[in-house]
């Protein structure tokens, strides 16, 4: 919930200023999270009525019902795909659609992902890049690289092993209630807080490190991430604990369904 995009320099500091200086006039806000996921922030701004409602994700994944593109765009076969192979196998990689890398950490990302010797679903939203990664040809073996996915859909499949992900908002609450272990891959605002919460509080998952000298992540460093987070049976129960509580929380008497009631009887009364 809280943003790390503490800097002055930072472009989206007066964005969250302007939104907090909001909530002193209008003290009321639906929050996508779940209570049981962020007590001690959600206690801490107990001044605000703060009312977690979240995890806003399809229904359906509810009770695994979910089996059509919610956006019905082309899904390039990765369905299919992602058909053929054994349970939590695949490596599922994506970071958003505002990100975007160098090319040198584009070969990062490939090199390490091959060195993993898994399957991965990479989705790569600017062609140009992915057409020029030295590594192709090698990468499109038993492998599979895309430019757009349902992430929702993909997140749920049973295939799915590990999301490697910047670790957006949207992002953190959809792997969470899918129960899948996470390899944070944080670049800006609030993702290296939630890619924190993941490792250290939430214990669903691990962040890279960077190199300290250029930035960048290697490719052994994501190989090793791979390595701890597709084989650590802790953090894979410990992620299917939050699937299971995010799923509770969104059901008839939990607690974000009983918040939502309580927003809506609070207009009713003043209506």
């Amino acid at each position: 919930m809280l943003s790390s995009c503490t800097r002055k320099d930072d472009i989206a500091l007066e964005f969250m200023k302007e939104h907090i200086d909001e909530l002193k006039v209008v003290p009321r806000v639906l929050v996508n999270t779940f209570y049981e996921l962020e007590i001690e922030p959600i206690r801490a701004m107990e001044k605000i009525v703060m009312l977690p409602v979240g995890p806003l994700v399809p229904p359906e994944i509810l009770d695994n019902s979910l089996k059509c593109d919610l956006f019905e765009k082309p899904k390039e076969d990765y369905i299919g795909w992602l058909n053929t192979k054994s349970n939590s196998s695949v490596v599922y990689v994506s970071f958003g659609s505002l990100s975007t890398f160098s090319m040198d950490q584009l070969e990062e990302i490939a090199s390490g992902l091959l060195e993993s010797r898994r399957p991965f679903l990479w989705v790569i939203g600017d062609f140009n890049q992915s057409a020029k990664l030295s590594n192709l040809e090698e990468l499109k073996k038993q492998r599979m690289i895309v430019g757009w996915c349902s992430q929702v859909e993909v997140l749920n499949h049973q295939a799915t092993g590990c999301f490697v992900t910047h670790c957006g908002w949207n992002s953190t609450t959809e792997v969470l209630a899918a129960g899948v272990p996470t390899v944070g891959f944080p670049l800006w605002t609030d993702q290296a807080t939630n890619a924190k919460m993941i490792e250290d509080v939430w214990k669903s998952g691990v962040k890279v490190k960077r190199n300290e000298g250029n930035e960048m992540v290697e490719g052994k460093e994501i190989k090793r991430c791979l390595e701890i987070v597709m084989e650590d049976a802790k953090m894979k129960k410990n992620a299917e604990k939050w699937r299971d509580v995010a799923r509770e929380a969104v059901t008839n008497g939990g607690s974000s369904v009983v918040n939502l009631q309580a927003f809506l009887d609070m207009y009713v009364m003043h209506a």
